[in-house]
């Protein structure tokens, strides 16, 4: 009888463990944090006078849908330390808050995610003393916790968006797309606009994905929102509000912000796929993220969501389904397991 652990309890992991758990598969799943639903937990619509097609309501009740659920046992606080093969089967050491267990498991799902953005490329602006520049997770916090009149505690003049913040290039560890900055920021900015129409609101960019069908940008500007394609070349502070200078086709040029957003993208957590691809026979791809040696069903290690490659919320789903359909069915669900996302 199929026993799989699950090491990661957000959107991907959870996920994964509801389709196993409608199939009649037992799980576990092992999450570092006090709860269940990683990142995702901490995310916010982004519906302005209609949907934006964020993908947040796809989420659902997952949450109390896995506390729920009898076949998935949950281990938060707690961390696989060792892992070894025996009789087809996975012995497994995990560390919890009480102490040291041994479990025994037919099969793996990585699902650790990615590495907190505040340990990457927003590290140098904390909150605290800059409390006008925000990162990615900020930005999803606002979206979140917005009331109904209000985003900000006061109508700001003007904001900049910073694309792809600490990406794009190999000096910032990430010489790849991260597939979901454009659409969270974007989409934000709608909503910014949409309580704020006269608040002027700038993006700073490289390249622009197209969100949604038709031409997004148009979009975007028809909304009073200003497109820079440049790279800025220096954050600068007049007391709390942060300056940019950039050079644009009329030369060099600055402007202060009432609020800057570092558009962060989605970073590997190196020490953690380093440690997982050792007890695992997972490997290390060069983007940092994890890969596989062989194919899961001949080794019983299986990687689903963002372990893998950048995923927004859709992508992350289909990839925890997909990979517990090939458990379960030995088969993928239309897109084969092979697939390799947005990094090149």
């Amino acid at each position: 009888m199929k026993n799989v652990l699950i090491i990661g309890g957000g959107l991907a992991g959870c996920t994964a463990a509801r389709e196993l758990s409608s199939a009649g598969i037992h799980c576990c799943i092992v999450e570092q944090s006090r709860d269940i639903g990683g990142k995702v937990r901490n995310y916010g619509c982004k519906s302005d006078s209609k949907c934006n097609n964020c993908g947040l309501c796809a989420v659902g009740s997952l949450w109390d849908d896995i506390r729920e659920d009898a076949n998935v046992r949950m281990l938060c606080s707690a961390s696989v330390i060792d892992l070894s093969q025996a009789d087809g089967e996975f012995c497994v050491l995990i560390q919890t808050e009480s102490g040291k267990i041994e479990e025994r498991f037919t099969e793996i799902i990585v699902a650790a995610g990615f590495q907190d953005v505040a340990q990457t490329a927003g590290a140098g602006y904390d909150s605290s003393d800059f409390p006008r520049v925000c990162t990615g997770n900020a930005l999803e916090l606002l979206m979140k916790e917005r009331s109904i009149d209000s985003l900000f505690p006061e109508q700001p003049d003007s904001i900049a968006f910073i694309m792809c913040y600490g990406s794009r290039t190999r000096k910032e560890r990430a010489a790849y797309c991260s597939q979901v900055c454009c659409a969270y920021s974007t989409r934000a900015a709608k909503v910014i606009k949409q309580y704020y129409p006269g608040t002027e609101v700038v993006f700073f960019y490289m390249d622009l994905q197209a969100v949604n069908p038709g031409n997004y940008a148009e979009e975007l500007a028809a909304r009073g929102i200003r497109f820079e394609r440049c790279r800025p070349a220096e954050i600068s502070f007049e007391g709390d509000y942060p300056i940019v200078a950039y050079e644009d086709a009329e030369g060099k040029k600055q402007k202060r912000f009432d609020y800057l957003f570092l558009n962060t993208g989605i970073h590997p957590d190196l020490a953690q796929n380093t440690a997982l691809a050792d007890l695992t026979g997972l490997k290390v791809e060069r983007s940092g993220f994890l890969g596989y040696v062989s194919e899961p069903l001949e080794t019983g290690v299986y990687l689903a969501g963002c372990s893998r490659f950048p995923m927004g919320i859709l992508d992350t789903i289909a990839s925890a389904r997909n990979t517990a359909s090939i458990l379960i069915n030995g088969e993928a669900r239309g897109s084969n397991w092979e697939h390799k996302g947005g990094v090149q």
